[in-house]
């Protein structure tokens, strides 16, 4: 009796317990990121190294692989399952199968969850992004939210002037999606040594073959942290591409948190000196400063059209998210697609102490102005 209790204890009881102390060790974590900064820094790189450079060397996404190959072996799996299970009833061995399968499957979990939690989740636990940069802690007037906002308008027109253009007068890439994909390892490497904040180890982002029927999940980018690989959606058009590439390396550098990644990623692209990479980062700060604009004009909706006839965004922009709009309108996959995938993310962001899941993909307010009189202005 003592030997099967033992049996037990070490087959499922064990790897089980271990799951749940690695759950409360992160959600203990949060509260001493003091310690999540200092393993992001040191073994999250030691850990990742290695996967993520031999992720680099294989030329197709491996999650892709994965992913497909376990979609078409699960009906194996679960008749073999079936079968195995009818024999040992049969057989009247069934404790035995079960107890066998249960123990394989818990050190399995326990297995995955250890790697789950070295190459991301704990992460989570590390200093936010903003709060490391000193972000968030003024407040600006009208008249500085217009001047980040004249900058803004400045550098995106002159970004977008020296962007390459399809025969639509739509931003491309040089070289298309290859190219693009080769080029932003050395793009992101060269950001980190402008802003040491966000430097990591760095891997080659990877094109999904089936992203026309992953844009049915309204998703553009997943990094897979089982091989430390960013996953690209390649369908969607290149304005939208180059930020998503930006924002799911910034996982692969360290940043879990979703409005840290997204800040990184938009640090990555404003440093950068490719016109298209830079382009698509002030796409995204000219959608940030409007909003804090809007806020700060009030009700004055009559003063904020004035000042922005006043200083005219490139029509390539507009033409650019055209582009954006025709392609999401001709994908309008069903509703149900979408709930599941945005509810799916919403779990996982909360299991790993995101309470605000989905929404915690918003950027902290006041974003843009920070980073123009800190990094631009020199004023921080």
């Amino acid at each position: 009796m003592k030997a099967s209790w033992k049996r037990w204890i070490f087959g499922i009881v064990l790897p089980l317990l271990l799951i749940l102390f690695l759950y409360l060790l992160q959600m203990i974590l949060m509260h001493f990121p003091s310690i999540g900064e200092a393993y992001a820094k040191s073994g999250f790189i030691v850990f990742s190294y290695i996967p993520a450079k031999i992720s680099s060397l294989v030329p197709i996404s491996l999650t892709e692989v994965f992913i497909v190959t376990l979609v078409f072996s699960s009906p194996l799996l679960i008749a073999w399952l079936v079968i195995r299970i009818r024999r040992a009833v049969k057989e009247k061995s069934g404790k035995k199968f079960f107890f066998n399968f249960g123990r394989v499957v818990a050190w399995v979990l326990f297995s995955l969850y250890t790697i789950f939690m070295l190459l991301h989740g704990l992460n989570y636990t590390r200093y936010s992004l903003d709060d490391k940069l000193g972000f968030g802690q003024r407040k600006y007037s009208v008249e500085e939210l217009m001047e980040v906002t004249e900058w803004v308008i400045s550098e995106l027109n002159s970004a977008r002037e020296a962007c390459a253009e399809d025969e639509n007068g739509v931003m491309t890439y040089p070289g298309g999606v290859p190219h693009l994909l080769s080029d932003m390892e050395d793009i992101y490497e060269d950001a980190s040594k402008k802003i040491p904040q966000i430097k990591g180890v760095s891997a080659r982002p990877k094109n999904v073959m089936l992203s026309h029927y992953w844009s049915y999940t309204y998703i553009t980018g997943m990094y897979f942290p089982f091989f430390v690989e960013a996953n690209i959606n390649t369908d969607v058009t290149f304005a939208e591409m180059i930020y998503t590439i930006c924002h799911e390396m910034s996982h692969l550098h360290g940043y879990a948190v979703e409005n840290d990644a997204t800040l990184a990623g938009l640090l990555v692209a404003l440093s950068s000196d490719c016109p298209e990479v830079r382009y698509s980062g002030l796409r995204e700060a000219l959608e940030l400063i409007l909003m804090d604009l809007a806020i700060a004009f009030n009700n004055d909706s009559e003063g904020l059209d004035e000042f922005m006839r006043a200083h005219p965004v490139h029509l390539g922009y507009f033409r650019d998210s055209e582009a954006i709009n025709n392609y999401w309108d001709s994908i309008d996959p069903p509703k149900i697609v979408s709930d599941v995938s945005s509810a799916t993310n919403n779990a996982f962001l909360k299991a790993n102490q995101q309470k605000d899941g989905v929404k915690s993909y918003n950027m902290p307010t006041s974003i843009m102005a920070d980073y123009y009189f800190t990094f631009v202005k020199g004023e921080s």
